[in-house]
């Protein structure tokens, strides 16, 4: 019997995972592997905490994929530049001697990614790399440090995870940071204003600068970046870090025929594209909510990892199905533990919610332990049934234990009693009596009619 045949575009942590679990689902598949990196594997969530210094040296970000002891082959500095599924052959580049070869399939997995977005702001993509960057990879999180070493001011454009915790890792190394975000507070599309709030007032607290709901109008230099122009004010600035987000990569899946939906590929529940035996995972795909099951956007590293475990299974010949994103997230801004999954206040009304809020502040610990920490939780629950669809946590420590409970119950459709009944662990060096949870689930039933 002729061996299955897979070929996994992009080694990312989802390409990752699809290898791995494709070949223990079917120990005769032949995998081959083609990546536009000279090196194996990085963990870009680790960007930003090796240019504040957390980590001493970006190599400790590169691991390598052991494919020839898993009898696999790797293609790397090649790019995929299509798929023909008629013939099932994807045509792989060699970026170093500019020849192209044939790679033969029976499935295919996409896992290119996302590549970041920058706006048509004037100035923008002509100083690109001449104080102008973005963040997404090795070489431009190196370029950033090394053009960083000899400014005093740099501008943040986009106040979600990346822009911020590039933001406090440049304002760690001595540099005047200002952070300027078009929408009207700090991770909008995750967390609420009065969420926000906290946050914003511990960056302020740091020194840097904010200009919430501010819309950037031009980048000025010649050679390099010397000011920023910002609702008519015109800024000096040394370097501009581009942090607005980013676009699903789907230009592969594009050209070969797949349906695309308004943010990335579409899939189904094996995550396999309109094209059968073609998978798409990652950064790249659509995904669905797993409150209200319509399309959602998730590209988290999480969401990658389970999408490629379902897409691996799948492409090798056995069965398996993702349900769906809550966009569970934790990121770590200063001082700050940031979390949230489920929706926030303006993704439930927009889905059609009528929504009960209930926020607690609370202790890590009692008061008298020494240590404890401020911590606040937030709970969001439909208001018709007390069915939990949303939760967001601030703090300087334990909140993403108490956002992934809060996850656990969106998963599991808990209601407000449910999470409030809950049986949870006490001691005093690590928690309270009454947990921050259970407060906010209480407070939200009071408001329950």
């Amino acid at each position: 019997m002729k061996p299955t045949e897979i070929v996994i575009i992009g080694l990312g942590v989802g390409g990752f995972i699809a290898a791995k679990t494709a070949k223990k689902t079917n120990r005769n598949a032949r995998i081959t592997i083609i990546d536009e990196k000279k090196y194996d594997m990085f963990s870009a969530c680790g960007l930003p905490f090796a240019m504040e210094g957390i980590i001493s040296d970006f190599d400790e970000l590169i691991h390598s994929m052991p494919t020839e002891k898993m009898d696999m082959v790797k293609l790397p500095y090649h790019k995929a530049i299509s798929i023909d599924n008629e013939n099932k052959i994807v045509t792989a580049l060699d970026i170093d001697s500019n020849t192209t070869k044939p790679v033969p399939y029976d499935s295919v997995i996409i896992a290119t990614g996302s590549k970041p977005f920058v706006p048509p702001i004037p100035g923008a993509h002509e100083l690109l790399n001449k104080g102008v960057f973005v963040i997404n990879d090795l070489e431009n999180a190196k370029q950033i440090v090394d053009y960083s070493k000899s400014i005093s001011s740099a501008v943040v454009v986009g106040a979600g995870a990346i822009g911020l915790e590039v933001g406090v890792a440049l304002a760690q190394n001595n540099i005047e940071v200002t952070v300027i975000e078009m929408l009207p507070h700090a991770f909008p599309k995750a967390i609420d204003p009065d969420i926000a709030k906290i946050l914003e007032r511990s960056l302020k607290e740091s020194g840097i600068k904010l200009m919430m709901g501010a819309a950037v109008e031009k980048i000025t230099g010649d050679e390099k970046v010397t000011s920023i122009t910002v609702n008519s004010k015109t800024i000096p600035v040394d370097m501009v870090i581009m942090a607005s987000g980013v676009h699903a990569n789907w230009d592969l899946a594009k050209d070969a025929g797949c349906e695309l939906g308004n943010w990335g590929i579409r899939t189904n529940a094996k995550m396999e594209t309109s094209i059968p035996g073609i998978y798409a995972i990652g950064d790249c795909v659509e995904t669905v909510s797993l409150i209200n099951h319509k399309p959602w956007m998730s590209q988290l590293s999480t969401t990658a990892y389970r999408q490629g475990i379902t897409a691996g299974t799948n492409a090798a010949g056995g069965y398996d199905t993702f349900s769906g994103s809550l966009t569970t997230f934790v990121s770590v801004i200063g001082k700050m533990e940031v979390a949230a999954t489920g929706f926030n206040k303006f993704f439930a009304n927009t889905a059609g919610y009528k929504v009960v809020i209930g926020k607690a502040s609370g202790l890590t610990k009692p008061e008298w332990y020494p240590g404890a920490k401020e911590i606040t939780i937030k709970v969001l629950a439909d208001a018709s049934t007390g069915r939990i669809i949303g939760g967001q946590g601030i703090g300087e420590e334990g909140v993403a234990a108490r956002v992934n409970l809060i996850s656990l119950a969106i998963k599991g459709g808990m209601n407000l009693h449910d999470l409030y009944e809950a049986e949870l662990a006490y001691c005093p060096a690590v928690s309270e009596a009454y947990d921050p949870v259970s407060k906010a689930c209480e407070f939200a039933i009071r408001k329950m009619k």
